[in-house]
């Protein structure tokens, strides 16, 4: 193969220069950090129109307090406290919250927060905008500033948007928080509403999954528990895909009922899935559906989706439909609209969901999902699982998410952006994900959904990955960017600089391997596409020597404990290629590596290499990695 020269013409702006080498047959160029950026900038900033210059707090001392209505919603309540917490931390100052009376008079020096009698007095002209669940609106009269929002997390949304937004707090990690320090805190407010697109945004990584971190970051993934009483997040009454199993278990039905699972094409009936056409089963489902609402009365979708693993029963009447429409899912849609259309209307906030996925991704040719049922839509063999680094649009993903958004109105997409035989893989595909989230709004999808590594912390980037595309996904035209620079300079500090040349050079490297990671070429050399070998030619021995000199670069740059971990846990993904291309391609540094990376995953509290490994997979990559060197040396 032919060897790539890894000279990218970056600005000289630093004078860390790594140096020249000869690795292989290539000479390298030397290659300077680059800083394309000298410090930390607001990438969330608002383009609203902007307000009067308010002065909140004056030499430590509040200028304003924070008003509730008689009756706050407990919404109103958080988004109260959270911005006087905030406030104080950020100026000083001890920040009043205050509730309207009937008789006392109030100060126009005020927040108001949620639905006051201030407000609604205000007459403005944003205030009779529908914001739905979500949204929020900020806006001023005079002095007064006005914080509302939607249903359920809003008004909180609306909180945290000025926060970050105009004031340039961050909440990137759960131990990063970056608030800055004013004693005098003067700014002029960007006066707005927002609704976000996406009514379900869920970055699937296990760190996002933090309650605190998701409502702070507005996502509202169901695996992030956020209190109810603060807006919760999406709720599936514990019944979240693949639930034929749960609804059926084998050892209460098989024995007596077989006819209510799939019959395979050995004219056998067998437990993988289940006869959706059967009249049985389908009583069973409204009536198991109606005893989960009823117990759960905050969920808003029941998942009536088939197990994973394919198969779909091959009886008469399954069949001759699914034949008859085309795709498998026509069997499978009698199951759903049947259960959608029995509870609509006592429960229609609710949406019964399904997966177009494998063989039911294709669109029946006139059967139509209930106007109450949720498609969500699987890029599996369709589009990431054999294409992750190629954008969703020219995949047949993208046909299908046209065309299914033609026919659904309630369209969710469960997409792929992790290596799942390599959690910790290097992968250079974030701007393939926002190309793609990017798509999914503009063919009306309601919901995103990004599976990542959802067994353990510390996969590749995945708090940077997680805080992208949680902003990505509540407003989608941000720049991809700046918002990952954002997330460097603000998360890596003086270490910043190496940090933002490692992530170029590993994108460079997409761009230049671009026909590599192909489809077609990773299927023609035996390559699992979404599950690269580690000995994939991009990553290359000179982009792995590079990759290690920018991180020790970082190291030495990072001026404090917190950062120096920061930038130690973040370089894990490079010291794990070398340790599985074995000390062979290593060499002699083959035991410092893997003493660091053995001390980094204990610290981090890193369980699983890959998806469906057990909690024992560090400690036994480690002993096999250790009896690898132990022979190495030995022969030598």
């Amino acid at each position: 193969m032919k060897i790539k020269n890894l000279f990218y013409g970056f600005a000289v702006s630093m004078s860390l220069v790594l140096g020249f080498v000869q690795v292989g047959h290539a000479a390298i160029n030397t290659i300077d950090i680059a800083n394309n950026r000298s410090a930390w900038i607001n990438s969330l900033k608002p383009t609203a129109k902007i307000g009067a210059e308010l002065t909140i707090t004056e030499n430590n001392k509040a200028n304003y307090s924070i008003l509730l209505s008689k009756k706050p919603t407990t919404q109103d309540q958080k988004a109260a406290e959270d911005l006087k917490t905030w406030l104080e931390k950020m100026t000083g100052a001890t920040i009043q919250i205050v509730t309207e009376s009937k008789n006392s008079k109030t100060s126009d020096q005020v927040i108001s927060i949620g639905q006051t009698q201030l407000f609604k007095k205000s007459k403005l002209a944003a205030s009779s905008e529908n914001l739905k669940d979500e949204g929020y609106g900020i806006d001023q009269k005079d002095k007064t500033l006005f914080i509302w929002g939607g249903r359920t997390r809003g008004v909180i949304n609306g909180v945290y948007a000025l926060l970050e937004e105009d004031l340039g707090c961050r909440w990137y990690s759960n131990e990063c928080t970056m608030i800055p320090s004013i004693g005098t805190l003067k700014f002029a407010p960007a006066l707005r509403t927002f609704v976000p697109a996406l009514s379900c945004r869920d970055p699937f990584w296990y760190v996002a999954f933090d309650a605190t971190w998701s409502l702070r970051n507005r996502t509202n993934a169901p695996d992030a528990k956020v209190p109810e009483e603060w807006g919760g997040a999406i709720d599936y009454g514990g019944m979240f895909v693949h639930t034929f199993h749960g609804l059926f278990p084998e050892k209460d039905y098989y024995e007596a009922h077989p006819e209510y699972y799939m019959l395979n094409d050995q004219n056998k009936r067998v437990t993988s899935q289940l006869c959706t056409t059967n009249p049985e089963v389908i009583r069973l489902v409204k009536e198991k559906v109606r005893k989960v609402l009823k117990a759960n009365p905050y969920a808003e979708l029941i998942s009536i989706s088939k197990n994973d693993g394919g198969g779909t029963c091959l009886c008469a009447n399954c069949k001759s439909l699914d034949d008859a429409e085309g795709s498998k899912m026509a069997s499978l849609m009698v199951l759903v609209n049947a259960v959608a259309k029995d509870i609509e209307k006592d429960y229609p906030h609710v949406l019964i969901s399904t997966l177009a996925y494998g063989e039911t991704g294709p669109i029946p040719k006139t059967m139509r999902p209930n106007k109450n049922v949720s498609i969500m839509l699987c890029s599996d063999k369709t589009g990431a699982w054999r294409r992750p680094f190629e954008p969703t649009e020219i995949c047949e993903i993208g046909t299908l998410v046209k065309n299914w958004s033609k026919v659904c109105k309630r369209l969710f997409i469960w997409d792929y952006n992790i290596n799942f035989s390599h959690y910790l893989a290097p992968m250079p595909n974030l701007d393939v994900m926002a190309e793609n989230i990017r798509f999914y709004v503009a063919n009306n999808a309601e919901g995103v959904m990004l599976q990542a590594n959802y067994q353990t912390v510390g996969s590749e980037r995945d708090w940077m990955r997680s805080w992208v595309a949680a902003k990505l996904l509540w407003n989608p035209s941000l720049n991809l960017y700046d918002l990952i620079d954002d997330f460097i300079y603000g998360y890596f500090g003086k270490a910043a600089p190496a940090v933002a040349q490692y992530n170029r050079l590993l994108q460079k490297q997409a761009e230049i391997y671009k026909t590599e990671l192909s489809c077609k070429w990773l299927m023609d050399h035996k390559y699992k596409p979404i599950r690269y070998d580690m000995d994939h030619p991009f990553l290359s021995k000179e982009f792995l020597y590079y990759s290690t000199q920018l991180y020790d670069q970082a190291e030495k740059l990072a001026d404090n404990k917190q950062v120096l971990d920061r930038v130690q846990r973040d370089r894990l993904p490079i010291t794990y290629v070398k340790l599985v291309r074995g000390p062979e391609f290593v060499g002699p540094d083959y035991l410092m590596e893997l003493d660091r990376f053995e001390k980094t995953v204990e610290k981090v509290g890193i369980t699983h290499l890959r998806e469906g490994g057990s909690k024992k997979d560090i400690e036994n990559k480690i002993i096999l990695w250790r009896k690898n060197w132990n022979e190495y040396t030995t022969k030598k």
